[in-house]
């Protein structure tokens, strides 16, 4: 009885989590004020795509005369704290306490988080660098109490893979202080541009091959092999996933210090091999069905986005901050939109959704995917960099407004219970 009731709860944490069709589906009711602190995927997905068209606008405002400061970092910033920052605090802060069991947030405990994180776009946004940074340690921080907090009653343990989630806040928190004290004082350029790769790239890397496993192989109707019964104390099989994934992380954050230290070439090597060998041994999708629908599609469209981007740059360092938005806007961003879609339908109770052709998902992707072609064409013409820049940023907007149009009215929405 004790296993059965473990297999019972883990089956009920994942459709919860990233469910799977349910027998006998109610209609979908209207979500109560509670429930929105409860999921808070359901305020800050909305938030996230809000950043997402701040951060990209900032480059036709520029070009225009709008604005008087170039916006090459403060876009950045949004564009990795705003944007996919924005998802995954509302993955984790709705999946994690459910995966440890424990309390789900408060609305006491969402409001101050949600205000940070506005803040801190519209301080990016206005140029206002040091009050943003500041402004992102807080955030980090008052998240973090709050995972702490659940961590100290958990009765259960999170997929191994999640190793490299805790990894991800250890980059952005170590790359939100070096931004702090770059702003206080001058520092040598070394740690400026490690800052930038552990926030930039480590801080959304990791957490997709950490979820990943845990949850990408069921779009494809395949068995999660970080999935484990529930247990206070890890066994086996959980410690040597763990140790996989931790030295999947170590050698991806080695990348980042070789590519800082002028090793470009090494350094994107070294985090191209590891991504590919992580993605085949956790996530083998070259064994999974050929995809059926949009979604399943789309993952493969991302994963070969990041693998393309950082291919690219090793092949050609010279290029790098353009071709790295093969990896940035084909890759992070596409997986993102992707697992927010199978997200939202879940909870809102249009979970059949997920298995229908959904065409308008791909004509999205394929919107800001071309958006991000544009984008990269600008660094080759310099001549037409600025028209290409905000054409590029335009293109990508309409790319979003179309997926938000059909998935962030379900937000709205919770399954019958």
């Amino acid at each position: 009885m004790q296993v059965s009731f473990a297999v019972l709860k883990k089956m009920d944490l994942l459709r919860q989590t990233l469910p799977v069709p349910p027998i006998g589906m109610d209609e979908p009711k209207r979500v109560s004020p509670s429930a929105l602190a409860q999921e808070p995927f359901r305020i800050f997905f909305p938030a996230g795509v809000v950043a997402g068209i701040i951060g990209v606008m900032l480059w036709p405002l520029y070009f225009w005369g709008i604005l008087q400061s170039y916006p090459g970092q403060n876009h950045a910033r949004i564009m990795a704290y705003g944007l996919f920052g924005g998802f995954i605090l509302g993955f984790l802060g709705t999946a994690m306490p459910r995966m440890l069991s424990a309390f789900p947030f408060r609305f006491a405990e969402v409001l101050p988080i949600l205000l940070l994180h506005l803040a801190m776009v519209l301080s990016y946004a206005a140029a206002h660098t040091s009050l943003g940074d500041t402004l992102l340690l807080l955030l980090l921080f008052t998240f973090f109490i709050c995972i702490a907090i659940r961590a100290r009653y958990r009765k259960d343990t999170p997929p191994p893979g999640f190793v490299l989630v805790g990894l991800s806040f250890l980059c952005m928190a170590t790359g939100a202080i070096l931004s702090i004290v770059a702003d206080l004082r001058e520092i040598d350029p070394y740690w400026i541009s490690l800052q930038r790769l552990l926030s930039y790239q480590g801080f959304v890397l990791l957490p997709i091959l950490g979820i990943g496993p845990f949850i990408l192989p069921r779009f494809f109707g395949m068995q999660s092999h970080h999935d484990f019964p529930e247990a206070l104390v890890p066994v086996g099989g959980w410690w040597k996933k763990a140790a996989l994934a931790l030295a999947a992380g170590a050698l991806i954050i080695t990348s980042f210090f070789l590519e800082t230290a002028g090793w470009y070439r090494l350094g994107y090597t070294v985090r191209f091999a590891t991504t590919l060998a992580y993605l085949l041994l956790e996530m083998p999708f070259h064994r999974a069905p050929k995809a059926s629908n949009a979604l399943g599609l789309s993952v493969r469209i991302a994963f070969g986005g990041i693998l393309a981007g950082f291919l690219a740059v090793a092949l050609f360092p010279i290029y790098r901050i353009a071709l790295l938005h093969l990896t940035l806007i084909g890759g992070f961003a596409v997986i993102t939109f992707v697992v927010a879609t199978r997200v939202v339908f879940g909870h809102s109770g249009n979970i059949e959704l997920v298995k229908k052709r959904n065409r308008w998902l791909l004509i999205a992707i394929g919107i800001m995917l071309f958006a991000m072609v544009t984008r990269i064409s600008g660094d080759f013409w310099p001549k037409i960099m600025a028209s290409h820049y905000s054409y590029g940023a335009i293109l990508w907007v309409m790319g979003v407004i179309i997926w938000a149009a059909y998935v962030l009215p379900k937000v709205l929405s919770v399954e019958e219970e």
